[in-house]
């Protein structure tokens, strides 16, 4: 002890995480290592958007999306992730994962004599052929995609919303609005994800990504893509390249580590 009353013995080095954000854009598998100390994470698991439908198609389903608060990790440790690809005209989009958590792929937009498919959030149906019922989504992870009246598309489902019915005859028809996606601020920023595409109007194709559907008159029939590292869905198309369905987006990882637990902790864990 020292005169004033201090006391004398060794330094320690607080441990804990320090609210380290990773973002993981690349598509395929990898590794995320946590710091020492850290107990407690959010994260972000968003899964590639689907494709948008082609001939008269509906909008691609958003990407699954899922956001975890304070889970338990733990330290200097090596956790897996998988990042999903997007998937082109009339494909599915792949799942993402983290620590062996999945979120499902958007489903496909729907096309001329195919039906729309099932995803983390469902694909928008297409004006054409006698599957007019948009996909059902993933529970807990998006919403499903719109049905399809004559001469458009529905929306693709979001991850907070279900894909909106296209307007059909008599006219002006348009394609449904893709369902919106949801907003997070898990890396700082607020940002919003997996929105579906919309759906193809007569005359021009669907925007991606919770875009609003084609309308007649329309510019074109070429539909967009949904954003990468976002999971949005495509929009649908008219036919053919350059007119086919836009490709859905890649999805992403976000993991936030937390500087300390909430509630109570152990101080041997902290100091």
């Amino acid at each position: 002890a020292m005169a004033n009353g201090g006391i004398i013995g060794p330094v320690n080095t607080i441990s804990a995480g320090k609210c380290k954000v990773t973002t993981t854009t690349g598509t395929g598998s990898t590794t995320i290592t946590t710091q020492p100390g850290t107990t407690l994470a959010n994260y972000l698991v968003v899964a590639g958007g689907g494709g948008g439908g082609t001939d008269g198609g509906g909008g691609g389903g958003a990407g699954g999306y899922q956001e975890f608060l304070s889970q338990p990790v733990i330290g200097n440790t090596p956790y897996a992730i998988v990042v999903g690809g997007g998937g082109a005209a009339m494909t599915s989009g792949s799942v993402s994962s983290f620590n062996c958590v999945p979120s499902t792929g958007g489903g496909k937009g729907g096309n001329c004599g195919t039906a729309a498919a099932v995803g983390g959030s469902g694909g928008g149906a297409s004006m054409n052929g006698p599957f007019n019922c948009g996909a059902a989504g993933t529970a807990c992870q998006g919403y499903a995609g719109g049905n399809a009246p004559a001469c458009s598309g529905g929306g693709g489902g979001g991850a907070s919303a279900v894909g909106a019915v296209g307007t059909g005859t008599p006219g002006p028809t348009s394609g449904g609005t893709g369902g919106a996606g949801s907003a997070t601020s898990i890396s700082g920023c607020a940002t919003t994800y997996a929105g579906g595409g919309g759906g193809y109007g007569l005359g021009c194709g669907g925007a991606g990504g919770g875009g609003k559907g084609g309308t007649y008159p329309g510019p074109s029939g070429v539909a967009t893509a949904g954003t990468v590292n976002t999971g949005g869905g495509g929009g649908g198309g008219a036919g053919s390249a350059p007119k086919c369905g836009g490709a859905g987006g890649s999805g992403t990882i976000i993991v936030k580590e937390l500087n300390k637990a909430s509630g109570v902790w152990s101080m041997d864990t902290v100091y």
